[in-house]
């Protein structure tokens, strides 16, 4: 156990040096810890050279001025540029990145860095995007019913922190809180809309690069059991119990589901997208 710090640094400089090869990608090991699977395959979910294995939706508050989709998602040099050449404090649509393929049980990894525009609405608003997984209805929203490791730019105990816990729509879930904020010791509170629940959990750990720089995210997901978020390195984050609720009002275990990448109106890079079954 005592080396296992050790083993997700030398997984992270791997992953750091990829630029997107597949090749790369396969040989590079597992940077987990105690909860680790059985070995196998790193799968790339981003090929570096299109959007193959992927769907792309715009969402709302946009104009006739604003990208179309394939203007907002381009891809160059091994990364996926969102909002690329739009001017800053310009209006744009939200969007998402949706994966053709459901998943349950996997290690997710990718590398995203904010860059320099913001844009209508929330062109003075904290950077925010996000990782949304377990889409089970409606997928084709831009912000579909699912659960999501935040993406930001905020730092704790602010909106918009990497690591926070978004449960979005008819999905509910436990996570270790206090006063709204995760704390890994804290006792289980449920999230959720609806009936009293908030829907959103903040972390309290501040793992992120400066502007600019290049942050490593993970996600590790066991079914509707747990799941666990790190950035560069660090647990910024948990949510168990995972739950959806049915046509007839039913909540049951939410196990699987698409993937998605945010894009909501903060231009940022993703690369290195790549999942490991458990």
């Amino acid at each position: 156990m005592i080396f296992l710090p050790l083993l997700r640094f030398v997984s992270y400089l791997a992953v750091g040096f990829n630029f997107g090869s597949s090749l790369l990608v396969a040989a590079t090991p597992l940077p987990t810890g105690s909860h680790a699977g059985p070995e196998a395959e790193w799968i790339s979910l981003f090929n570096g050279k299109n959007l193959d294995g992927w769907i792309a939706r715009r969402g709302s508050r946009g104009n006739d001025t604003s990208q179309t989709i394939e203007e907002m998602f381009q891809v160059h040099d091994g990364v996926i540029h969102v909002y690329p050449g739009a001017a800053g404090d310009s209006a744009q649509f939200n969007g998402n990145l949706r994966t053709t393929e459901q998943f349950s049980n996997f290690h997710l990894q990718l590398e995203y860095r904010w860059m320099q525009n913001r844009f209508r609405p929330r062109h003075r608003a904290v950077r925010d995007a996000g990782i949304l997984f377990h889409i089970h209805t409606n997928p084709d929203e831009v912000w579909p019913p699912s659960i999501e490791m935040q993406l930001g730019g905020g730092k704790p105990g602010a909106p918009y922190v990497t690591g926070d816990l978004w449960v979005i729509g008819n999905t509910r879930a436990f996570a270790p809180s206090i006063d709204n904020q995760w704390l890994p010791d804290a006792p289980l509170v449920e999230f959720g809309v609806g009936d009293d629940l908030s829907p959103v959990n903040l972390t309290s750990v501040a793992a992120t690069k400066p502007h600019g720089e290049w942050n490593f995210a993970e996600l590790i997901v066991h079914g509707s059991d747990r799941a666990e978020y790190y950035l560069n390195g660090q647990l910024v984050g948990s949510v168990k119990n995972l739950r959806y609720q049915d046509p007839e009002g039913n909540w049951r275990p939410l196990s699987a589901g698409a993937i998605s990448i945010q894009a909501e109106w903060a231009e940022l890079q993703y690369r290195n997208i790549r999942i490991k079954k458990l």
